[in-house]
């Protein structure tokens, strides 16, 4: 029992300290976190000055329209930053948490969350930067055509912050209005209710971070879409309306993650669970953890939908295949998300570890098994990010491929998708980790130290994130083996070949990564050594 009672001892001590002192120390936190989002206004907008000194170079006589749209679009693209240092600049100087009424630990976990959440923002910045670029690449191109560019850049970089948004939401929500406190007991006691809706607190800003990939994948449309525009103004409007249906697409995970946010926000099932407090407090931070991997689709989706609008304006004749391929392949990419949404529910929703620790409050042994199991499946989900990125990659060439030569539609088709099928592998093997976790647990019948076995499932959980890289390198050789099938289809059978051989060499650290979480489940020799 002394794991179980040094999460308790820890946590009291916690509550010795001042209600308000605890609140305000969270919001510190809570405050560094969503300056985090940060980071994609000042990646986008380096890419947009970077074209825009491509731009001046290229064509010094319209260098004053290229700087303008540069510094119009990167403007749009510091949303992000502005809105995350909102949020900061309120828990340092308007902190409304302070005079909240409820548990402090609901309070306290709220602020976190709502860091969290803010996160998300990196995507938009990235995303609406990367936009900025192409339009202003767009407009030294063909200077006669700004108005429409400008037109296409705005519109796609406004799509493009959506996801930004849904996470701003959920940030004011915890801060101002926040459902969880108004339902938790007051004072400073460790009592079961505050444990769960804490982490729920926590669990709804980590699934926003999510929002990530849709930010990205519709910054690259959005950029698409405005040197689409400058290619072929004739089809504007079919290139914008391919720009829009696909970014709708890529727009899936960001709306699936602030769903989970949501339920657990306002319809939290996991407050009237019956079962050990621990678990169910764990099961809510790991169906956060498992939405992580929807940045992956998003940023996949998105690249196909670029690569989907470019090739429309290229050849405007082959709208309709394209578009088919397109979707096809953002079906596709979407799939590591569904695994995640999946893993997520039966955390919150009919978790089967709740039923092997028993009810009550009291934190036991197999508790913190258990919790850190829910945990670690979380974690192992979050490899579907690179299966997402890779499939999108491969999705965006085979709808390049059908434009450049539609004779051979069917073959790159082919291609494309048995080249993202073995894409997949990293996130099928991610979901069947956090299967074994949640529905045949080896963990649970081994004797040894509880704490090496708890933070096992844990380590089982982060040793499956290797996968991303697979998932992503795997889709880059499935998207060059379409793009050189859809060239050269004489020689179908060599290149498929090759990109086989290479992907199997791609899986070989995903592999890796799946025999230590093996041996971490069934066989962990550290137990010995107790």
């Amino acid at each position: 029992m002394e794991t179980s009672n040094s999460i308790m001892n820890f946590l009291n001590y916690l509550m010795t300290f001042d209600r308000r002192a605890l609140i305000l120390g969270a919001s510190a936190i809570g405050a560094g976190l969503a300056m985090i989002a940060g980071i994609g206004p000042g990646v986008g907008q380096g890419f947009a000055a970077g074209k825009g000194a491509e731009a001046v170079a290229k064509n010094p006589d319209n260098s004053k329209n290229s700087t303008m749209v540069m510094l119009l679009g990167a403007a749009v693209a510091e949303t992000s930053g502005i809105l995350s240092l909102v949020v900061a600049m309120i828990f340092l100087f308007g902190n409304p948490l302070v005079d909240a009424e409820g548990s402090v630990l609901v309070i306290a976990a709220s602020a976190i969350g709502a860091g969290f959440s803010m996160i998300a923002g990196v995507g938009p910045g990235i995303g609406q930067g990367y936009a900025a670029g192409k339009g202003t690449e767009a407009v030294a191109d063909h200077p006669d055509r700004q108005s429409s560019i400008i037109r296409t850049m705005f519109l796609g970089q406004a799509v493009a912050q959506t996801t930004g948004i849904y996470a701003l939401i959920v940030t004011l929500v915890l801060m101002f209005g926040n459902p969880l406190a108004a339902i938790s007991s007051g004072g400073v006691a460790v009592n079961n209710i505050a444990m769960i809706l804490g982490a729920s607190a926590v669990a709804a800003g980590l699934a926003m971070i999510a929002g990530i990939g849709p930010g990205v994948g519709q910054g690259f449309a959005a950029g698409k879409g405005a040197e689409a525009v400058g290619i072929n103004p004739e089809a504007g409007r079919v290139s914008t309306m391919v720009m829009l249906l696909g970014a709708a697409v890529a727009e899936t995970s960001g709306i699936l993650a602030l769903v989970v946010a949501l339920i657990l926000l306002f319809g939290n099932p996991l407050v009237d669970d019956a079962g050990s407090v621990i678990v169910i407090a764990a099961s809510a931070i790991g169906a956060g953890f498992s939405m992580i991997a929807g940045v992956g689709p998003g940023i996949g989706q998105g690249y196909a939908a670029g690569k989907g609008t470019e090739a429309v304006a290229k050849h405007p004749d082959r709208q309709s295949s394209i578009v088919r391929t397109m979707f096809l392949g953002q079906a596709v990419a979407q799939t590591t998300g569904i695994y995640a949404l999946i893993v997520s529910l039966v955390l919150m929703f009919g978790n089967p570890l709740m039923a092997l620790a028993g009810g009550g409050g009291e934190i036991n042994n197999l508790a913190v098994i258990l919790g850190c199991s829910a945990i670690g499946a979380g974690l192992a989900m979050i490899a579907g990010i690179g299966p997402g990125v890779g499939q999108g990659y491969a999705a965006g060439k085979g709808a390049e491929a059908v434009g450049i030569n539609p004779k051979s539609g069917r073959v790159t088709t082919m291609v494309m998708l048995l080249g993202a099928a073995v894409a997949e592998t990293s996130g099928i093997l991610a979901l069947v980790v956090a299967l074994i976790l949640l529905f045949g647990n080896p963990l649970v019948g081994q004797s040894g130290s509880v704490v090496v076995i708890a933070m096992a499932a844990v380590g089982a959980g982060f040793s499956m994130i290797a996968g991303v890289g697979p998932g992503i390198g795997q889709g880059y050789a499935a998207g060059k083996g379409t793009e050189a099938v859809g060239k050269r289809p004489q020689y179908q059978s060599a290149i498929v070949r090759t990109m086989f051989l290479g992907q199997a060499v791609a899986q070989t650290t995903g592999i890796y990564a799946l025999i230590i979480s093996l041996v971490l489940m069934f066989a962990n020799p550290l137990l010995r050594l107790v």
